[in-house]
């Protein structure tokens, strides 16, 4: 267990990411594997979808993390529940291939995975923000660069809204970056309390833009799940020259902030202007930012993973 704590100025923006995982509510090893069906080794006895959101019974969305092996830190969201089984929804693109069971690979080489409840605006921000309090999230299927924010969430004073519905309980994406907006006179500072990740980083990085739009650059919004500083020449992050990494100052004043900071990767080495930052520059944890992929000519998706400094 873990905890980082960010500061918001007042009337500002600070762009920030979770660094950690939510407890797990299962821990076990694979015991079969049929398409998206997941059978777990043992007897869990689980009720049926006590994994699947059902307000006022169940607030929260769960999914399950790959913690061993090839796709170690692959996330699939829960879609239902048996007594021992699992069914998941995957992002475009993922599967379980090459990941191993005991039925098929021997109980010593089977994969394990783990049952985390996804964040939520209410499970994140446990102490109650300044009503106003804005969270902004951007989008991840529009092409381009400086998109404005595609989902805004505010605090009403009571609970987490999008115009008039509540979302206090609406899961949020791992290893996303967002913007938190404190319209207050005073500073807030969030304290982000949670369980340190145990499997490595995953998580995946796109350009959008079709053929005709040859070499238009993408914006990510990401973070790194990690509660230590990593050096972002040990982060495996490069994956074209001329890729960015837009930095933004969470300590200065001011909403809709340009980055303080922007380093490119040239294909061998980081860089902030002519500086060479590869092992020296360091990814805060609790902050978030933005890579901006150089476009390819045709839309491409790469897998960022990573295993963390603390667990090698």
């Amino acid at each position: 267990v873990g905890f980082v704590s960010v500061t918001v100025p007042a009337q500002s923006d600070a762009v920030l990411a979770v660094p950690l995982n939510r407890s797990a509510a299962f821990k076990g090893k694979i015991q079969t594997i049929s398409s998206n069906v997941i059978t777990v080794a043992g007897t869990p006895a689980w009720t049926a979808n006590q994994f699947v959101q059902a307000i006022p019974t169940q607030n929260d969305t769960f999914a399950i993390q790959i913690a061993t092996g090839t796709k170690e830190g692959l996330i699939a969201k829960v879609t239902a529940n048996g007594t021992n089984t699992l069914t998941v929804q995957f992002d475009a693109g993922d599967d379980l291939t090459g990941v191993k069971s005991v039925d098929v690979d021997g109980v010593l080489n089977a994969d394990e995975i783990d049952v985390l409840p996804y964040w939520t605006p209410a499970s994140l921000i446990s102490a109650v923000p300044t009503t106003g309090t804005q969270l902004l999230f951007f989008p991840s299927s529009v092409a381009g660069t400086n998109l404005a924010a595609g989902t805004i969430y505010v605090f009403s004073g009571t609970e987490w809204r999008q115009g008039a519905t509540p979302v206090g309980n609406v899961p949020l994406g791992f290893g996303q970056a967002f913007i938190v907006r404190n319209s207050g006179g005073v500073p807030q500072t969030l304290s982000l309390v949670g369980s340190v990740p145990m499997a490595k980083h995953r998580t995946k990085i796109y350009t959008l833009a079709a053929s005709s739009a040859t070499n238009q650059q993408q914006d990510n919004w990401i973070g790194y799940v990690s509660p230590v500083p990593e050096t972002i020449g040990d982060l495996g992050l490069g994956f074209n020259a001329g890729d960015q990494m837009l930095v933004f100052d969470n300590a200065s004043t001011g909403k809709n902030k340009a980055a303080a900071i922007v380093l490119v990767w040239t294909g061998v080495d980081w860089k902030q202007g002519a500086t060479v930052v590869t092992n020296t520059f360091q990814l805060q944890p609790g902050f978030g930012y933005v890579y901006r992929k150089k476009g390819t000519g045709t839309p491409q998706t790469v897998v960022w993973e990573d295993l963390q400094a603390y667990l090698q």
